[in-house]
């Protein structure tokens, strides 16, 4: 008998690994048991049972640590587990961690046969990604790779699946990504320098529905507002194209659009804005106002 438990705080990520696992075995047709809304009798028949046209089963129990018989139910799973007297192949998935001090982690890890997957950090997340990308052939440029990190807020789902359209574009494009949260924002800012609040109003609803996180919508506002800054003083200093991309490291590709807006700002109105996106900032890293409410209040008016 086979068996191994996954789980962590990210159960994407966990769960992906056990769908990694089960193509091990190709010969076998895995059915999976949504033991948290199934009787603990019907599940404990499902695994007692054995077919006689089959030699060896594949079994996939999810989230059997959140039935309301979980400790009877993991008590007699345990046991047949134990015996070990049957050829079936049985992976248990829970979309959570489970706790280090209960029987049911114990057992899994007595026997090496646990698998814990938990939420990254940016660093972690880096290293993931270059692998994801890697695996799916794709041969992304540094700065892209961090784009790509930030566009998703450092979600792994939600980074498998731009890595998907990037499959799946002909010409394996990278330029959308740049295309999607980039343009947005630069286009906030030109709209806040026009003082069009009915645009301002509707990009940052389309940044919302897009999942964005307020904080991070913010950072990017400040991180285009210092790139325009310094763009507009580089060229001031008469430095050329290939300069201020080396100065600054941003895309060659983005300087002329980035150099345009410049123009339209003076450095005192940069300053203005700046100062102000600073402290509302402040504002909500002190609690004293939702990030959601405090962009929507204050873009408009920038």
């Amino acid at each position: 008998m086979i068996f191994k438990l996954y789980h962590g705080s990210s159960p994407y990520l966990s769960l992906k690994a056990l769908k990694q696992e089960t193509l091990n075995f190709p010969d076998i047709q895995f059915q999976i048991v949504n033991a948290e809304s199934q009787d603990s009798q019907t599940i404990f028949d499902k695994l007692g049972s054995q077919n006689l046209f089959v030699s060896k089963r594949g079994i996939i129990i999810k989230r059997l640590y959140k039935n309301k018989d979980k400790d009877k139910l993991i008590e007699s799973i345990l046991t047949i587990l134990k015996q070990g007297t049957s050829t079936d192949i049985i992976f248990f998935w829970e979309a959570e961690k489970v706790r280090v001090n209960t029987r049911y982690l114990k057992f899994f890890k007595e026997n090496s046969a646990l698998e814990q997957y938990d939420e990254m950090n940016k660093r972690s997340f880096g290293g993931w990604l270059k692998e994801e990308l890697e695996t799916n052939g794709l041969n992304l440029d540094p700065t892209v790779q961090r784009l790509l990190a930030e566009r998703t807020n450092y979600d792994p789902e939600r980074c498998a699946n731009e890595i998907q359209k990037l499959k799946l574009d002909p010409e394996n494009d990278t330029t959308y990504i740049v295309d999607t949260l980039e343009k947005d924002i630069w286009a906030l800012i030109d709209a806040i320098n026009m003082k069009d609040k009915a645009r301002s109003m509707e990009i940052l609803e389309n940044l919302y529905k897009q999942n964005n996180d307020p904080n991070y919508i913010l950072s990017m506002l400040a991180r285009n507002l210092r790139i325009l800054t310094l763009v507009k003083h580089l060229n001031d200093q008469k430095k050329s194209f290939r300069e201020i991309c080396s100065i600054l490291r941003i895309p060659p590709f983005t300087l002329p659009s980035i150099l345009d807006t410049s123009k339209n700002y003076e450095n005192k109105q940069l300053i203005q804005i700046y100062r102000k996106l600073s402290n509302l900032d402040l504002q909500i890293k002190t609690g004293k106002i939702d990030g959601h409410l405090g962009l929507t209040l204050i873009c408009p008016y920038l």
